[in-house]
């Protein structure tokens, strides 16, 4: 025999089994807890003595630096190098030389120096390079665009790798079309910064 009965808040269905006089009670339970979050996981660290390359870093001396200092200003050691793995065949050039094409009214050809026993030959249609100009180079074999850079020959003259312009480095600022360019600070055949520095001559 099978008694049901309620009206208590929260009761679902209440019955008496008297062939074995035993009560039963199943009540709502309510929504399922939440699983708990999961702990976040802790950032990858770089390797020892690196830093951010872009932003303000730190010294071993534990004084903190300007974003484009080279050196401690406590210390006067110098800044760590970490090669952040996007910029992998990126590298800080200096213009040494800038010539027309012949028949090509827009592009120049260049002799870079990358940090290398010999300068780089680029061609480029960047307007705003001269002597001395402090770039960002993308060597043969470096990824932009999701294509490797080649050595080729553009206008006649052979191009050993491109020169920069912002948004090909993911740099806020900077147009399109025009040359990434960096301050003094910079040591030619270093990595570039991953962000546009301040004082690039803009």
């Amino acid at each position: 025999l099978k008694l049901p009965f309620g009206g208590s808040r929260g009761l679902r269905s209440t019955w008496i089994d008297s062939s074995c006089c035993w009560i039963r009670f199943v009540f709502t339970m309510g929504k399922k807890p939440k699983a708990a979050a999961k702990a976040p996981q802790e950032d990858e660290e770089a390797p020892e003595g690196a830093v951010v390359l872009g932003g303000a870093w730190t010294c071993e001396c534990e004084y903190e630096n300007e974003p484009d200092a080279m050196e401690c200003a406590a210390c006067e050691a110098a800044r760590p190098k970490f090669v952040d793995p996007k910029f992998e065949n990126f590298v800080v050039g200096l213009i040494q030389t800038v010539a027309a094409v012949p028949g090509k009214d827009k592009l120049k050809v260049v002799e870079v120096d990358v940090g290398e026993e010999k300068a780089l030959q680029i061609v480029t249609n960047a307007g705003n390079v001269k002597e001395g100009s402090r770039v960002v180079v993308a060597k043969v074999g470096a990824i932009v665009n999701d294509e490797p850079i080649k050595k080729g020959n553009v206008g006649g003259q052979m191009s050993e790798g491109m020169l920069c312009d912002g948004p090909m480095l993911g740099w806020t600022g900077g147009g399109a079309g025009a040359a990434a360019l960096l301050p003094d600070s910079f040591e030619v055949g270093g990595p570039p910064p991953d962000q546009r520095p301040r004082g690039d001559g803009k």
